[in-house]
């Protein structure tokens, strides 16, 4: 307030415009008054001002404020306040808009930058997030070559596209089912090089529509290159000079122009592969008609990130800065609804309007986290795990942390405002609520994915040749003793080679008994003896192996999963599961408690199996056994996610699954004696463990995950 009194009590010099900087009539405001665009054409930056800002400018050359207002008051009907004109100076200065003579203005230049100056860490943050790297300057360019391509724009040629486009769909809906099978071309090496070439042609081709879109309405293009998103190359052109445009119709247009520009080339590509044999150029074509346009519509189109989409609402709602806004009322809005600080809203703006924002700013930043750390996570699990993990991190700190701690530091400046109301009472309330939420030991269960069955479970398999049934002696549900026979199977080959064996053997026999009466076969005595061991081995492991084809009862109890199909005369594959034999009168239940929670639990820990979908009742158990060993291969096909489990799994071979994440298997048994169910039952299982806090279990979490990526 002093700085305001003495710049209005003593007549100090008003500081003096840059030469270069000029002014543009801009688009109406909300409110219908006119509004000037600001060009600083040295940084090509670009700044909205009122019509109370432009009278006060145009009379900038008066010497002083005094006689500013003096003038303004003369000459129009504003009644301006000298606060104002400090505000306006105030801004000139922020953004480098005066000119900065002598040793003064130098120190003005050095402390400014000094301001600015980012930590190293800060710097390689934002860059990380973005970074330009400009390429060209192709302004001279596009003015030479636009004369030669002025006809796109032309209604001739737009009439020409659309005719072109109703006939190329007329003939690929005839050919429709050969257009979708060009698709199949891309996985190969050819087809996924056609696919990089194509889609940066594509991408050019969308850059130059913006760059000579723009310079169609006289704007000028400095620069056209390559920008990194989170280390992701996406080229891009500078086209700022649009906002000097006050005809919101053209701004619009050059903010669509790469999607419309991708999607005339889709046009033509959709008719050229009409026409174009099969090979690596209609497969290109195929690329151009959908691929590339499409998931320019996806991305280029979202407003939630400073592409296409974001400038084109911008300019659709008249409102430069959208997002730099729009946070800005998310952040007046948080705080008047949790402490009520009475201030101000940053912008007046119709209560529709303000609502939009709110909602708008709140989508993305939703929408920009989960970006970032879905790139995060498809760096981790598809390269290298260490760069991903520090990804996260750096992100989570980005999004979350800084924003929490820029706030807090913004409400500390603000403290001399914060009463102990009840809504700011009911902020501290809920805050205080969370933080013992997430600090205090109050999670005790444990949960996991579990199976209900027969606490001994014996799988009957065919043998390890393929054999034939013949017979089959039991049936599904029936009571057999241990030994009992069950399948009797046949194998042709089996048999073919027994009797080969047991020929081979009778002869070394008889070259034994004859040794006696033959001298050459007792000078060989020694090689017959040896023969015979190795006939009789054959014949005994092929007999063992007949044996095996009378398929018996490994323990007593119940038949489950005898398979209807099992018909005399079936073939069977080797080691093919035929049935099992269950202990009917025993149950016991099969859990697999993550590797975070199992220093949570022990043997005796009480629990509860709850069954899947409501097929029985719920079970009381204790734990009586904690594998120390994780599962390499989860032997229970039930849990599996391709199965409708829990368990996260890969298949590395046929019927084998591997747990995506480190799981133990843990063995309860009821508390009270229970049979057995006919079946499998799949359910899930809570276990009453140590208490833990959320806290806690997130940075186990943390710390297991940064153990196992880096091998400590």
């Amino acid at each position: 307030m002093t700085a305001q009194l003495a710049f209005a009590a003593r007549p100090a010099p008003l500081p003096v415009l840059r030469e270069e900087i000029a002014l543009h009539p801009g688009p109406a405001a909300l409110d219908g008054s006119p509004t000037w665009t600001l060009h600083d054409p040295a940084r090509n930056q670009f700044y909205r001002i009122g019509w109370r800002e432009f009278e006060i400018l145009s009379r900038w050359d008066s010497g002083d404020a005094a006689r500013l207002i003096e003038r303004l008051e003369r000459e129009t009907t504003l009644e301006v306040e000298p606060e104002e004109v400090q505000e306006v100076a105030q801004f000139l200065f922020a953004h480098s808009l005066v000119a900065n003579h002598g040793p003064e203005g130098t120190r003005q230049l050095l402390a400014k930058a000094q301001r600015y100056k980012h930590h190293w860490a800060m710097w390689l943050l934002k860059n990380y997030l973005f970074l330009r790297m400009p390429l060209l300057r192709p302004d001279r360019w596009l003015d030479r070559a636009y004369p030669h391509i002025a006809w796109v724009y032309t209604a001739a040629f737009r009439r020409a596209v659309i005719a072109t486009a109703l006939l190329a769909l007329y003939l690929v809906a005839r050919r429709w089912d050969e257009f979708v099978d060009t698709f199949s071309y891309l996985f190969s090496i050819e087809g996924a090089i056609w696919f990089a070439l194509a889609l940066t042609a594509m991408k050019v081709v969308h850059e130059l529509g913006h760059a000579f879109t723009a310079k169609r309405y006289g704007c000028r293009v400095p620069s056209m290159g390559v920008a990194l998103l989170v280390m992701w190359p996406v080229l891009y052109t500078d086209v700022t000079e649009s906002w000097k445009l006050a005809s919101r119709r053209q701004r619009l247009a050059v903010g669509l122009a790469g999607v419309t520009a991708e999607m005339i080339c889709a046009v033509f590509a959709t008719l050229a592969w009409s026409f174009l044999p099969p090979g690596p150029l209609r497969g290109a074509a195929f690329i151009l008609a959908t691929s590339t346009w499409i998931s320019t519509l996806l991305l280029n189109l979202s407003p939630f990130m400073r592409y296409d989409g974001y400038f084109v609402l911008s300019d659709w709602l008249e409102m430069p800065n959208l997002h730099m806004r729009a946070f800005a009322v998310a952040r007046w809005w948080l705080r008047e609804t949790l402490l009520k600080l009475g201030e101000p809203p940053p912008e007046d703006l119709p209560p529709g309007r303000r609502r939009f924002l709110i909602v708008f700013s709140f989508a993305t930043w939703t929408y920009r986290v989960l970006l970032f750390l879905g790139i995060a996570a498809i760096v981790y699990h598809f390269a290298i795990k260490a760069v991903g993990i520090a990804m996260g991190a750096v992100e989570l700190v980005y999004f979350l942390v800084r924003p929490a701690w820029m706030e807090a530091l913004a409400l500390w400046r603000l403290r001399d405002r914060l009463h102990l109301g009840p809504r700011p009472l009911a902020t501290l309330a809920g805050l205080a609520g969370v933080l013992l939420l997430l600090l205090l030991p109050w999670r005790s269960s444990v949960e996991a994915p579990a199976l209900l069955k027969s606490a001994d479970v014996e799988a009957v398999f065919a043998p390890d040749e393929g054999a034939q049934v013949t017979e089959i002696l039991t049936r599904d549900g029936a009571t057999v003793a241990q030994g009992a026979p069950l399948v009797m199977l046949a194998s042709p080959d089996l048999a073919y080679q027994l009797g080969q064996a047991k020929a081979d053997l009778a002869l070394v026999e008889w070259q034994l008994s004859a040794q006696g009466v033959s001298p050459d076969l007792l000078a060989q005595s020694r090689v017959t003896a040896h023969e015979y061991e190795a006939a009789l081995a054959a014949y005994r492991s092929l007999a063992d192996e007949r044996a095996k084809l009378e398929v018996k009862a490994p323990i007593a109890g119940r038949v489950v999963d005898l398979g209807e199909s099992l018909r005399p005369g079936e073939w069977l594959a080797a080691r093919e599961q035929l049935l099992a034999v269950i202990d009917p009168d025993h149950a016991a239940v099969e859990a697999y408690v993550a590797e975070s929670d199992l220093a949570r639990i022990k043997v005796g820990t009480a629990a509860t199996f709850y069954p899947e979908g409501g097929w029985g009742e719920k079970l009381a158990a204790r734990v009586v056994r904690i594998e120390r060993a994780g599962t390499r291969l989860l032997a229970e096909p039930y849990l599996a996610s391709r199965f409708g489990g829990d368990i996260p799994v890969r298949e590395v071979k046929q019927g084998e699954w591997v747990p995506e994440n480190s799981v133990y298997r843990v063995t309860l048994e009821p508390v009270r004696p229970v049979a057995a169910p006919s079946r499998v039952l799949r359910g899930s299982v809570v276990l009453s463990g140590a208490a833990e806090s959320l806290a806690l279990r997130a940075w186990r979490r943390i710390l297991a995950v940064a153990v196992r990526e880096t091998g400590l």
